[in-house]
Order: C-alpha cells, then structure tokens, then sequence
C-alpha cells in the first residue's frame, strides 16, 4: 500500500516524510478490522513526534490519528462491525483493559496505553488495522468523511477537555486558543447554553468564534476577561500563558490544560492566581468521552472550517499546518 512513513525527526520544514508505495498491506488479526481510509487529519501532535519534541517510539512509523473510512476486512470472531460500516481510529489504539485506570473508567492513564500513529502505524495510509473494541462506529453521523476525520482528535479530545472542565448551562468557559479543538468545545458548549469567552490573536479565527455566538472575544495574554470565569481550557503548548490563564478563572474554578507538550510553567503569584483554582490535564483520550462525542454528532452539526489536500500533498499540508498558513481550522487529506 502507499504510505507516508518517518524514518528520523527533524523539522517538519526539512520534509522529513517519505512516501512509499510498496509499505506492508496490514491484514487483521483475531478480534481486529482493517479499515480503507477515506480522510485522514493533520494534528500538532503528528508534528511533535516529526520534530523530536515527542520521542520516536518506532521506526519506520507511519504517524496519523486522524483516521475515517470503511472497514473493509473483519478477522476471526468480531462482531461490532461488518465489511461496508463506515469508522474512525483514534489516539487510543488500546489499553490493558484491567489495571486500576482501566477499571474505573480512565482508560487514557493507563501505564499500557498504545497511541495510534506513534507507538504503531496510523492514518497517513491507504489502510490500517485495529481492535475492534477500539474503532469508532461511525454510521449514523451525518457527516462525510472530510469532516469525520479531524473530529476524531480535536472532537475526540475537546470533549474530555469540557468534561474535566465541569461546567454546566448558565456557566463561563473561556478558551485560551482557538483552534480545531476549541472550535468543537465551542459547538458542544454553545447547544448546552455555556457563555464562552475566547482569547486568539488570529483575526479570522476571532470572526469564526464571533458567528459560534461568542459572548466576548479578546486576548487573556494582554488583559482579563471582563467576568471571572467558571473554567478555562487552554490549548497553546506555551507555559508562560498558564498564569495569563489562571488571572481569569474565578476561585473554585478549574483551568483544563490540552495541550500535550509544553514550554516551562511558573506560578508567581500563588494566592492570586492559583489559590482555590483547580489545574487538570488532557492526558491521551478515553472511549467514554468519545462515545459521547459521537453522539453530539448527530445532534450537532460538527462540520469544520478545513483545507482539504490529496494525499500526495500531505506533507505539504504538514508544512503548512506547522506554518499557520491554512484559510480553515485544520487540514484534512483525502486518501482514496
């Protein structure tokens, strides 16, 4: 099969990428389907593992978690899905399924989680395999395959970020950063009557948060919100932002850092910004909240501002994804 693999890290501006067109047709195994990709997202976080900032757990690696298509081969004994169901593949690749994480319902702590497209091969691929228990069904979200893709990361994510968020209708959540992961935060809030409050230095992006219904758009970098806030959920890998952040959010409030990598923090002011705050992380993605996540999407209209690219642009998209050049939210690839 044709596929885009990473031999070695370097800036993603070095074209580190190879594509190939002889790389192993993965079959599946017992209790796995392989999935035909149709779409498949570009995130950060692919970007952090090219780069270095994330070790290179495997080589070659075929990166990519941002994964729609149709299962197109069952193995030997699963039963959630048959040839012809449209599904998605996300961060999660799997869990041990009995460790004390596993069983409460943390699944994304567990110390033997396997991450789609770093610690096996993922999405930017003609096809890849996966445990069923571990794929998303994915029909009866009116959605194509464009729009499936990116919601399987910055969906998937967003909503344990608002869920660890814990705000309720009538709350305050700002959004530090708006990117594809705040925008769907954004769509999830808004059809629950949260009041959110967005911070981006982007003009466009200012202008999509502004026809989301935003009650207040500005920079929490340079000033305050104009009310405390009930939770913050910040997303720049920039630690220096994190006190910027806390200034914000009102005691007994919660900020919810996304971000999977980060430059060093500090807390200055402990009694001002921190004191009575709560500081919660996004660590990997759990099956509970993706589930839910699906849900709002046939409810929701979780359709995203994109760039579409073939997929013998995908680097291309990478580079300009690292660069800030794409018009809409998020770059998507179109795969077969």
């Amino acid at each position: 099969m044709r596929a885009w693999i990473l031999r070695r890290q370097s800036r993603i501006e070095e074209r580190p990428l190879e594509l190939v067109d002889n790389y192993p047709t993965p079959e599946p195994g017992p209790g796995q389907v392989r999935i035909r990709i149709k779409a498949t997202g570009i995130c950060r976080t692919d970007l952090h593992i090219a780069e270095g900032d994330l070790p290179l757990h495997k080589s070659p690696l075929v990166p990519g978690h941002q994964i729609a298509g149709v299962v197109d081969e069952v193995g030997e004994g699963v039963t959630r899905f048959r040839p012809g169901d449209r599904a998605g593949l996300t961060w999660i690749y799997g869990a041990c399924g009995h460790c004390k994480m596993c069983v409460t319902g943390r699944e994304n702590h567990c110390p033997s989680i396997v991450r789609t497209g770093w610690d096996v091969d993922g999405g930017y691929a003609e096809y890849v395999v996966a445990d069923e228990g571990f794929a998303i069904p994915l029909d009866g979200v009116p959605l194509d395959f464009e729009d499936l893709a990116p919601m399987m990361c910055p969906g998937m994510t967003g909503y344990l970020a608002f869920e660890l968020a814990e705000v309720g209708p009538g709350d305050r959540l700002g959004l530090l950063g708006f990117g594809p992961t705040a925008y769907y935060v954004m769509k999830v809030a808004r059809s629950m009557g949260i009041d959110v409050y967005v911070s981006t230095r982007s003009r466009a992006h200012r202008e999509i948060a502004q026809s989301l219904g935003a009650k207040w758009v500005g920079n929490l970098l340079e000033e305050r919100s104009p009310e405390p806030l009930d939770a913050i959920i910040s997303f720049p890998a920039v630690g220096e932002s994190t006190e910027r952040a806390l200034m914000s959010v009102a005691p007994g409030g919660v900020l919810v850092l996304s971000q999977i990598f980060s430059t060093p923090m500090t807390i200055s002011d402990y009694n001002g910004n921190l004191w009575g705050r709560t500081i919660r992380t996004v660590q990997n993605v759990r099956r509970s909240s993706i589930y839910k996540m699906v849900e709002a999407a046939k409810r929701i209209d979780m359709s995203i501002p994109k760039d579409i690219f073939s997929f013998d642009e995908l680097q291309e998209a990478a580079v300009r994804s690292r660069r800030g050049e794409l018009q809409g939210l998020t770059a998507v690839v179109r795969v077969q």
